[in-house]
């Protein structure tokens, strides 16, 4: 019996395909992304790679939680995507509600799990802490990373997302 998983194996084009194919169940889903660095620190290459147990395939206004909000007063009803629109396919299909696409780049729309995102950062291609990666961001980017506020949803480009290859060695 061998001692490999699935896991192991998943290819960015594997995480894209559960992804699409999910319909609010928890995928595992992998992406890398570079990060902005604040004026003073322009020619540092910021990156950061997460992991996450996710779900995709939910209509935001269907969330426990923006019904409770609503009810209760304390968010408003659901608005129109505050920025891009949902893609359409090639047979002229919304792909609502996992692509939304924006200045001709495509991005995936996910929810969080209760489970934790694990995120590595690195600075100029070397692992550093989230305290050392924040210092060389924006006050308001950096205090967005260490408060670590989980949003109801957020979307990852789709150029973005990676395989298992991508996070090991």
């Amino acid at each position: 019996m061998s001692d490999t998983t699935t896991t192991k194996s998943l290819t960015a084009t594997d995480v894209k395909h559960n992804i699409m194919n999910s319909k609010g169940q928890f995928v595992t889903a992998l992406w890398e992304s570079e990060v902005k660095p604040a004026a003073a620190h322009k020619g540092h290459t910021l990156t950061k790679k997460s992991r996450a147990v996710v779900r995709a395939g939910i209509n935001f206004a269907n969330l426990s939680s923006v019904k409770e909000g609503i009810e209760s007063g304390e968010r408003g009803p659901v608005q129109e995507l505050p920025w891009g629109e949902w893609k359409l396919d090639a047979e002229g299909k919304s792909m609502f509600p996992y692509v939304i696409t924006h200045k001709d780049q495509d991005y995936i729309r996910l929810y969080p799990s209760d489970t934790k995102t694990k995120t590595t950062y690195y600075l100029d291609g070397n692992e550093v802490t989230k305290e050392k990666f924040c210092e060389y961001l924006t006050p308001s980017e950096a205090k967005k990373i260490l408060d670590g506020e989980k949003p109801e949803c957020f979307t990852v480009k789709e150029s973005n997302i990676r395989g298992i290859e991508d996070f090991e060695g």
